[in-house]
């Protein structure tokens, strides 16, 4: 965190640079690590953006988890032929990666068309905005977070050799325009593609036995899951898409109206977070479970629950600052921790006699909440399970219910 720092010469009786030794110093350009040092620590140069070049000394044999995690002033990485362990997400949210090499006689990793492969795995680890993965097989999985907060990414080529795709691997790559699955691809990690808010195309190849696109949705066929969307996604409404996948439109600012067809019953964790789009229901919704954070940030007026919705997840309407009425139906039985926290718009709120627990914050922030009715007994609301500070700082004091009003 010492950001004024800007250069560091290391001893030569300087074994090891601990973990977070670096982390946070943000003004460094230029650090010399001697031959003695042999490991490099876990966030040992995290967030270090000013560092331009780094020379990683043949003494080197371990480069710890996220050890230079949003480097974003790298523009290229030489992997010595001593180095046999490097961590997850080493080279994370290095941005300005142009150039990724591994010395010739290293046993354990090698470099292809700027691509940092793990040669027995058969794994790309880190790959940069100019990377060509290599269709010669060397390649069968994508690892995760790979090409993460990769935002000068255009376009790639996923090889027919791949067969999966690691949780977070192409995760905020904004400038990612398209994405064609090949019939190989058998496995797509969580939160994949989340973020990546210039996706306009996704098709899968026809023959894959686990994916099939439709709409610009991937979707997971066996499952009837919707794996992943983009700013142009319809869902179809053939009965093949019945859940929406965790994380599966996450950060899709470009997000203008979704409609969420009648077939789908769970929308999952995370599955709107931070997306602005109008959200239409089909006509005749048979939703049931709504995930934690499912429409976090979202920033619509209004929002009407359905009425085949038994719960409302953790943080699921959290920090939607726009919403300024609720709609919750008699299906509900439980509103989940920090459900409506830190909607600050929302005025008014009715809760039915239906729900039996509020979860921890709930409502907490709702900083313009002065009306809360609850349709059923007093009996029933002070019996009714209410978790900590599900109320703080908003300015109602009272809730009224079908047979009087409870101070709060």
């Amino acid at each position: 965190g010492c950001t004024n720092l800007t250069s560091v010469t290391i001893g030569n009786g300087v074994t090891s640079i601990g973990d977070s030794a670096f982390r946070g110093c943000s003004g460094l350009t230029s650090v010399a690590i001697p031959d003695s040092v042999t490991s490099i620590g876990d966030w040992a140069f995290e967030g270090c953006s000013g560092l331009t070049s780094i020379i990683i000394p043949d003494s080197v044999t371990s480069i710890g988890d996220w050890s230079f995690y949003g480097c974003t002033g790298l523009t290229s990485i030489t992997i010595p032929d001593s180095v046999m362990s490097i961590g997850d997400g080493a080279f994370e949210g290095c941005s300005g990666l142009t150039s990724i090499v591994v010395e010739e006689g290293n046993p354990v990793y090698h470099s292809e068309g700027n691509c940092l492969i793990g040669t027995e795995r058969e794994t790309l680890i880190v790959g940069c905005k100019t990377s060509v993965i290599s269709d010669d097989g060397s390649v069968t999985s994508i690892g995760e977070g790979a090409f993460s907060d990769c935002v000068g990414l255009t376009s790639i080529t996923i090889p027919d050799s791949v067969t999966s795709i690691g949780d977070c691997t192409f995760s905020d790559c904004t400038g990612l325009m398209s994405i064609i699955i090949p019939d190989s691809v058998t496995s797509i990690g969580i939160d994949a593609f989340s973020g990546c808010t210039g996706l306009t195309s996704i098709v899968v190849e026809e023959g894959n036995p686990v994916y099939h696109s439709d709409g610009n949705c991937l979707i997971e066929t066996a499952s009837k899951t919707l794996v992943v969307g983009c700013k142009t996604s319809v869902i179809p409404d053939d009965g093949s898409v019945t859940s929406i996948g965790d994380y599966a439109f996450y950060g899709c600012t470009s997000l203008t109206s979704i409609t969420i067809p009648d077939s789908v019953t769970s929308i999952g964790d995370y599955a709107f977070y931070g997306c602005t789009a109008e959200i239409v229901w089909g006509e005749d919704p048979e939703i049931t479970k709504i995930g934690d954070s499912a429409f976090c940030g979202y920033e619509g007026a209004s929002i009407t629950i359905p009425d085949s919705v038994t719960s409302i997840g953790s943080w699921a309407f959290s920090g939607c600052t726009g919403l300024t009425s609720v709609t919750i139906p008699d299906s509900v039985t439980s509103i989940g921790n920090f459900a409506f926290y830190g909607c600050t718009g929302l005025t008014s709120v009715t809760i039915p006699d239906s729900v039996t627990s509020i979860g921890e914050s709930a409502f907490s922030g709702c900083s313009g909440l002065t009306s809360v009715t609850f349709e059923g007994t007093v009996a029933e609301w002070n019996a009714m399970s209410k978790g900590n500070q599900w109320d703080t700082n908003c300015p109602f004091t009272e809730v009224v219910c079908s047979d009087g009003t409870v101070r709060v």
